[in-house]
């Protein structure tokens, strides 16, 4: 796991550990490998994740990870029932996972179905308004309808030593892929839409600072930049070059 995965999979950690006690049922919803859930289970909570089998990623067989207590990786069909009983959890978080879920109301009416009275919700998530489209690096490169102009600007920008991933082919023949890839499986909506459907049954609370502070450890000079009163300056800088952390807080 890279440095980045590494941090994101702490900081939920810790999330959960700030808001639960101990043996509370946490559910990872889109999963991954499993690091998460694995971590969790460490950590002495009730962890369970779920995914579904999608050619966009690869993680493996779940069901079978030896890495994990049989039964907490789970698979389940898009769009279809969660493989739990009504009233399962106490937290159910998700990393970057929203944008690239089709059927965001019918997936957030699971969610809540399988989350307990009182529960919290928080999920990490690129909205429309972030500048540079992560899974690909090419900044904008979500803005822009499919087509020429985006192609172009796409290679473009390869050329110029942008973009993920390294890449035995041309910058266009590159861009052609990723451009593919990003049209496949990435949906980007914008934050008054996902707003609207999470906070439709839920109280809603954007966190970026607090992943911000976590994120700059003990560094005293990310820290000075980091303090209560720059709080929202933080959080719209962050949203623009990260993603949207918020949480739900079920009624």
């Amino acid at each position: 796991m890279n440095e980045e995965g590494c941090v994101n999979s702490r900081f939920f950690v810790d999330y959960v550990e700030k808001r639960a006690l101990r043996g509370s049922a946490v559910l990872d919803f889109g999963c991954g490998d499993g690091t998460v859930v694995r971590l969790l289970a460490d950590a002495g909570f009730d962890a369970y994740g779920v995914d579904i089998r999608w050619p966009g990623a690869d993680y493996g067989d779940l069901e079978h990870d030896r890495q994990a207590p049989p039964g907490r990786l789970r698979y389940y069909d898009e769009g279809g029932p969660l493989p739990f009983a009504d009233e399962s959890f106490d937290v159910i978080i998700s990393n970057q996972v929203l944008e690239h879920v089709v059927p965001l109301e019918r997936t957030l009416a699971e969610l809540e179905r399988v989350a307990r009275p009182g529960a919290v919700m928080y999920h990490h998530f690129p909205s429309q308004r972030v500048w540079r489209e992560g899974h690909i690096g090419i900044p904008f490169a979500h803005r822009f309808a499919p087509g020429r102009a985006r192609l172009h600007y796409t290679a473009m920008l390869r050329r110029a030593g942008l973009g993920a991933g390294r890449h035995d082919g041309s910058p266009r023949q590159w861009a052609m892929e990723r451009l593919d890839w990003l049209d496949r499986w990435t949906v980007y909506r914008s934050i008054h839409v996902i707003e609207a459907v999470l906070g439709r049954r839920a109280q809603l609370a954007h966190r970026e600072f607090e992943y911000c502070r976590f994120r700059a450890g003990d560094r005293k000079l990310l820290r000075v930049f980091l303090r209560p009163a720059l709080r929202r300056p933080a959080e719209a800088v962050f949203r623009r070059l990260g993603f949207e952390a918020i949480e739900v807080r079920l009624r």
